[in-house]
């Protein structure tokens, strides 16, 4: 009789032991999930801070990391930045950038995908030539000159004040509207953060960029960032937000 009792028992306790494992890993993913939240809810809460405070950005102190450089309409390039040049489809990137690209276009070569970079590196010279154009072909389509101005600067950057000019940013294939319906978009949007690259100008963050939607335009920030941005749904301007105020500077 004692034979069978402990057999019963250890039974008894198999299931218990079962439930106990389960309800460990629950616990285990709702921690995790909690701390998901609270990632995403401080950086939507700088993300806020970002559009409620553009001004900051006038007198915006750089991060350490280089490849987090800010430039845009409030901050222009650094003085001191340098730009170490490889050629890439006629154009220049910088050499930072340049592995990882390279790896993107391999993988997305399996795919029967195919990337070109249609403009990289810009000098200062070289973008003023750029918006000086784009606000001719305005004024020739019937604009007034400073309605001319205006309408080339949604989408090209005041001269000083571009991506372009830190050699890590790209314009890729057809640099127009109709590149969103391509398949190499499509590609870029599931795979470019695993290569470093983040799409920089997006239509629901055109308030706090200051750009419309450019499907074109690809900023490389590192594997890391590019994942992070990418998880926490964060441009630019948002994500160095939220590492100042993470105390990663």
């Amino acid at each position: 009789m004692r034979k069978e009792k402990r057999k019963k028992h250890n039974h008894l306790t198999e299931p218990i032991a079962a439930v106990i494992i389960i309800l460990a890993l629950l616990l285990s993913m709702a921690v995790s999930a909690l701390g998901y939240w609270e990632a995403q809810h401080a950086a939507k809460d700088s993300a806020q801070h970002a559009v409620e405070t553009a001004g900051q950005f006038e007198s915006y102190r750089q991060l350490s990391d280089p490849l987090l450089v800010l430039v845009n309409a409030q901050t222009p390039l650094p003085e001191d930045w340098e730009v170490t040049p490889r050629m890439v489809d006629d154009e220049l990137i910088d050499l930072r950038a340049y592995e990882d690209y390279a790896a993107m276009c391999a993988a997305a070569a399996k795919d029967d995908v195919w990337f070109w970079v249609a403009s990289g590196y810009r000098s200062v010279e070289e973008q003023e030539e750029v918006l000086a154009k784009a606000i001719a072909e305005n004024q020739k389509a019937g604009m007034a000159p400073d309605k001319a101005r205006e309408e080339a600067l949604r989408t090209i950057a005041e001269p000083g004040h571009s991506e372009h000019h830190t050699g890590l940013a790209l314009d890729l294939n057809d640099v127009s509207r109709e590149f969103e319906s391509t398949k190499a978009y499509a590609w870029l949007q599931k795979h470019s953060a695993e290569y470093g690259f983040v799409q920089r100008y997006k239509a629901e963050k055109s308030a706090i960029t200051g750009i419309d939607n450019e499907s074109w335009h690809y900023r490389y920030v590192g594997r890391f960032h590019a994942k992070e941005m990418e998880r926490l749904g964060l441009c630019l301007e948002e994500y160095v937000v939220y590492l100042q105020k993470q105390g990663r500077g």
